[in-house]
């Protein structure tokens, strides 16, 4: 897809593609609020801002707000099924430059990333630079939106993980961060507010485990949005993105600053509150087995709601990260009673294999919505390439999901896979097929002698 280069309410459409001659924009999310004087306060009455006011949709906008909702949009909500992002917020940016401009700069990155970089990247760049200004403008306004500032910054947060995929992720959540704390976003903000925490959070938890290390907002921090959120699928699956950060924190916190008893008594009791919550999930929402197991031993599994698979994704996640946790401390102790303790640890990797099976069989499943895949990557595959290489936190063995997997063709496929998302939305995941092919080069060896 090509971009439309008809602006009518910014200059020409050559001017908007060409970014050498662009004016100086602020580098970053992360510049615009450091530089920001944020205090709490209550949310203004609302009159509109002069750059908001009467906006002209240009044919180029217009083309990438479509390509936001049938694209990006889905993943924003893929836990909301009010789709706050793909209803509100694009209604909200009809009458918010601001918004508007956000979107398109993260629309246009997507497709310079999965269409004709030359001709989009160009597009994204001016869009991103001219959000960052009506960012500056927004934070220094009194009677801007709260949370139509919140949902740009989170907007162009997304941008720049699409940008610049990496470790420096602290740099691009420190926006948001910043916003829902300084807010207080979790207690008392807005529906738009909450659904653009609950965004947020998903950036946080899946940014973490990559890295290996806890969430930016403690999980403790989120228990106010608890309440609120009801028994349907998607409701569920935000409250167990709640309970894998709380294992992400045990499993991440140094050892410093974690007493192996605290450690221990806090993996019990998550383990207990995700049995709940899998007992609470309605069989039907656990997903559907269609026909007979492949050779594979995969069972394709029918969910009847996008919401659904990605909570039942996250449980499985958090099951193998807790198993983990017990095949270290069966190690440890493995000389109280070498016996019943070789007999657990071999019912223990019973588990992390089923589970590992169960995360390959919804991935593998016909029909699986885009929406759903990024949540699919870090299930799938969440270990890094040295996962041994450091003492933080509790050092037990971080395993891919595709290790847990027997069969040689179905780790390829997994890796195929991977790899096809990144190609598809540009989500990326060259880091963990770059991980998977080493960790498939020995086996893949020892098959071709």
């Amino acid at each position: 897809m090509r971009p439309i280069v008809t602006e009518a309410n910014h200059g020409t459409g050559s001017d908007l593609a060409d970014s050498a001659q662009s004016p100086s924009y602020p580098k970053s999310t992360y510049d615009v609020l450091r530089s920001a004087q944020l205090i709490p306060l209550p949310e203004p009455r609302r009159t509109p801002l002069p750059f908001e006011a009467e906006l002209v949709i240009s044919e180029q906008s217009a083309q990438l707000l479509r390509i936001y909702q049938t694209g990006i949009g889905t993943w924003m909500d893929i836990l909301d099924h009010s789709l706050t992002y793909q209803r509100q917020v694009v209604r909200c940016a009809l009458s918010s430059g601001l918004l508007l401009y956000s979107i398109c700069a993260l629309s246009a990155k997507q497709m310079s990333l999965v269409g004709e970089q030359s001709l989009w990247e160009p597009v994204a760049a001016r869009y991103y630079g001219e959000s960052l200004t009506l960012l500056i403008q927004g934070l220094n306004q009194p009677q801007t939106s709260h949370g139509i500032v919140l949902t740009a910054t989170i907007v162009l947060c997304s941008y720049e993980l699409l940008a610049n995929p990496g470790p420096d992720y602290k740099r691009h959540l420190y926006g948001a961060h910043t916003l829902i704390q300084t807010r207080g976003v979790v207690a008392q903000g807005t529906a738009l507010e909450r659904a653009s925490f609950w965004v947020y959070a998903r950036q946080d938890v899946a940014l973490a485990i990559i890295n290996e290390s806890t969430t930016l907002i403690s999980p403790q921090e989120w228990r106010a949005a608890l309440p609120d959120l009801g028994a349907e699928e998607d409701a569920m699956g935000n409250k167990m993105l709640w309970l894998l950060a709380r294992v992400i924190e045990l499993r991440f916190t140094p050892t410093e600053n974690m007493w192996p008893e605290t450690r221990s008594q806090g993996f019990r009791d998550v383990s207990t509150e995700l049995d709940q919550w899998w007992d609470d999930l309605p069989s039907l929402a656990r997903g559907v087995p269609i026909g007979e197991s492949t050779h594979d031993e995969l069972n394709e599994v029918l969910f009847y709601v996008p919401s659904a698979a990605a909570g039942v994704l996250y449980y499985h996640m958090a099951r193998i990260l807790c198993l983990e946790y017990s095949v270290k401390s069966s190690v440890v102790n493995a000389a109280e009673n070498s016996v019943n303790n070789q007999y657990h640890k071999s019912t223990l990797q019973d588990e992390l294999r089923s589970h590992g099976q169960s995360i390959a069989s919804i991935c593998f499943s016909r029909g699986l919505p885009d929406g759903v895949l990024p949540v699919a990557v870090n299930p799938l595959f969440y270990g890094k390439s040295n996962p041994q290489r450091h003492s933080r936190g509790f050092n037990m063995l971080t395993e891919p999901a595709a290790r847990y997997i027997s069969s040689l063709p179905l780790k390829a496929r997994i890796w195929a896979f991977l790899d096809n998302i990144e190609a598809k939305l540009g989500y990326y995941t060259r880091s963990r097929v770059t991980q998977l092919q080493r960790e498939l080069q020995p086996e893949l060896t020892t098959a071709n002698e």
